[in-house]
Formats: C-alpha cells, sequence, structure tokens
C-alpha cells in the first residue's frame, strides 16, 4: 500500500510539474468617437461642463471583466473598459432632451440640477 501511495504521489508530482500553464491577462479600452454637439451660448457650455465634471458618471467607467479558467492548464483573465469619451456622450445624449445636436442654456440648467 505504501509502495502505490509513493508511486501515485511522484505520478502526481511529475504530472503537475510538467504541465504547462498559459497564463494571459489582457485589458482592452473600447474607443468611442465623442458625438458633436453645439452650445446656445458659453453659459450653456459652462453650465453643461460644470456639471459633468461634478457628475459621479463623468468619473464612472463601465467594465466588463471575463475569466477563463482550467486548473494547471489555462487561467485567461480579460477586461474591457469604455473610453472616457463614452460618459461623455451619455451625458450629451441626457443633456441634450430634444436630440437636435444643440444644447441651450435651459436643456443644460436641467441637467446640472438632475446632476445634483
Amino acid at each position: 500500500m505504501k509502495v502505490a501511495l509513493l508511486r501515485f504521489s511522484i505520478l502526481a508530482l511529475v504530472a503537475t510539474s510538467s504541465t504547462a500553464c498559459i497564463n494571459s491577462r489582457e485589458t482592452v479600452y473600447r474607443q468611442t468617437e465623442p458625438v458633436k454637439v453645439e452650445f446656445e451660448n458659453d453659459a450653456a457650455a459652462r453650465i453643461f461642463y460644470e456639471a459633468f465634471t461634478k457628475s459621479p458618471e463623468s468619473r464612472e467607467r463601465n467594465e466588463k471583466t471575463t475569466t477563463f479558467f482550467i486548473p494547471l492548464i489555462v487561467n485567461s483573465h480579460r477586461t474591457e473598459k469604455d473610453s472616457e469619451a463614452f460618459a461623455l456622450n451619455s451625458a450629451v445624449r441626457l443633456c441634450d432632451s430634444n436630440a437636435d445636436g444643440k444644447i441651450t442654456e435651459q436643456e443644460a440648467r436641467i441637467y446640472a440640477a438632475q446632476s445634483k
């Protein structure tokens, strides 16, 4: 019995030491083009950008992580993150309530009040 256990232990040690482990880690940034937007005046732009920079959405980035793991063989870890333009685009769409591509001072004030 001891001999069989010793052989099994040696076989297990050899098998684990000779097994190759593929380990990969990758971070991918999903690039998004900023949407084109006009502002009615300088006040509208200032109000919008001040509200955006203070809002939590300007600092948060959507992140997706995928891990694939087979013990002693493969360990793969992939993270996908949105670019900074993604949050700005979301804020512009939210602020531009009539979707005409132009943010008025009134729309900027409404967005600033909602962002608090």
